[in-house]
């Protein structure tokens, strides 16, 4: 008989309770001893996984991924700056060449001829062609009407989408889609930009005999003058500005419209048939030279004082509020950044885009078109189509008030 049998009942009971007891605390034991080897025991297995087997090849070493705080050095920033410019205005040049070869790209202009629209798309005709992969004809064809609203909606919707037709019209007809204008029929936004060759800043000009020398002599409270002011049509900033002034400011002003150019405009306030309108200073200093010096400048459309006309106040020093500011800035001033975009449709492919874009840069370096400029007097002021593109986009996040009371004034 074993020891166990020969124990009595209670005190076989005793040593298995007893026996139970020792093997839990051992398998504790065990258990805390295994926590204290895991780091070392892991180590070990991943030693030994990463020795290669028979049948796998050995790992090649990989470069280890980047931290989350690692900062790229300057050397890198740099080399990926100088990539993505390269980037932006690489093209097939020879397949641009292979279109444009004995086409004929035509400027299209949204006013009349003799202004300075008209000046400076010739001028530019004259040298553009050099510079297009291919070297195409550039004509100059005019297509007044509606403030250059005929001849943006031509440019979008039926003229050719092959980059062989560049418009050149009014950017005021910007504001009108802006404004939700249903007679335009273009999305200045989906328009591809190649830039600009000036910036305007508007002048309001008045013929001497009128008798006005000053702005004031046309606001309340007692307004001495009435100002006869002629335009082309709704949508041109030169009928927009003047509703915006009898508005905001309450001008008195009569408002005669119908004209299809400045040019003819200026015509007609010379034979007195008009006292004064709108133009830009870059239209003054060239087109309308010799004239001027038998006009009155009254008031700048300007946020600051000009340099060339340092005594003529700005518009805003007559604004009476806040809102009477932002609407005359988003309404005249702002318009006046991109009053003249040279600009394609949506449809041109994107390379000759590129292409027409770089030439117009290389035009805007020649020497030869710098001194013809000089000479014919048009100061240029030039942007960029991505720097185009930018104002327009901003443009079009003017705040809500502002439209709204837009659109009360010029969509009736």
């Amino acid at each position: 008989m074993s020891l166990i049998g020969k124990l009595g009942k209670g005190a076989r009971v005793s040593f298995l309770v007893f026996w139970l007891v020792a093997v839990v605390l051992a398998l504790m034991a065990s258990s805390c001893g295994d926590d204290d080897d895991d780091g070392e025991t892991g180590a070990e297995v991943n030693e030994e996984t990463a020795e290669p087997t028979q049948d796998q090849p050995p790992a090649t070493d990989t470069p280890a991924e980047e931290e989350p705080g690692d900062e790229p050095t300057v050397e890198e920033t740099a080399s990926e700056e100088t990539a993505t410019e390269e980037a932006t205005g690489e093209f097939d040049e020879q397949a641009v060449a292979d279109f444009y070869g004995g086409k004929t790209v035509t400027l299209l202009v949204g006013v009349g001829a003799g202004g300075g629209f008209d000046l400076q798309a010739r001028l530019l005709a004259e040298y553009l062609g050099q510079y297009i992969p291919g070297n195409p004809t550039v004509i100059v064809e005019n297509m007044p009407g509606a403030g250059s609203l005929i001849s943006w909606n031509h440019m979008y919707n039926a003229g050719p989408k092959d980059g062989t037709l560049i418009g050149y019209n009014e950017g005021g007809q910007i504001l009108q889609q802006a404004l939700g204008n249903p007679a335009v029929e273009f999305d200045a936004e989906q328009v591809q930009y190649l830039g600009t060759l000036v910036q305007d800043e508007y002048l309001v000009l008045v013929a001497r005999a009128s008798g006005i020398t000053r702005f004031d002599q046309i606001l309340p409270p007692e307004p001495e003058e009435e100002l006869t002011w002629g335009g082309i049509a709704a949508g041109s900033t030169g009928v927009d500005a003047p509703v915006i002034l009898q508005d905001v400011l309450d001008a008195n002003i009569n408002l005669v419209t119908g004209y299809d150019s400045n040019s003819n405009i200026a015509l007609a306030m010379d034979s007195g048939e008009i006292e004064g309108f709108l133009a830009a200073l870059s239209s003054v200093q060239s087109v309308f030279a010799e004239q001027f010096e038998n006009w009155n400048t009254i008031v700048a459309l300007t946020e600051e004082p000009l340099d060339d006309l340092p005594d003529v106040p700005t518009v805003l020093e007559f604004a009476p509020d806040e809102l009477a500011e932002q609407v005359i800035t988003f309404g005249i001033i702002r318009p006046a950044q991109f009053a003249r975009p040279l600009a394609v449709a949506p449809e041109v492919p994107e390379d000759r885009v590129l292409a027409l874009s770089r030439a117009v840069e290389q035009a805007l370096e020649d020497e030869e078109f710098l001194a013809a400029a000089d000479q014919a007097g048009v100061p240029l002021d030039p942007l960029t189509r991505e720097e185009l593109q930018s104002l327009v986009e901003d443009f079009f996040g003017m705040p809500d008030e502002v439209r709204t009371r837009l659109q009360e004034l010029l969509l009736q």
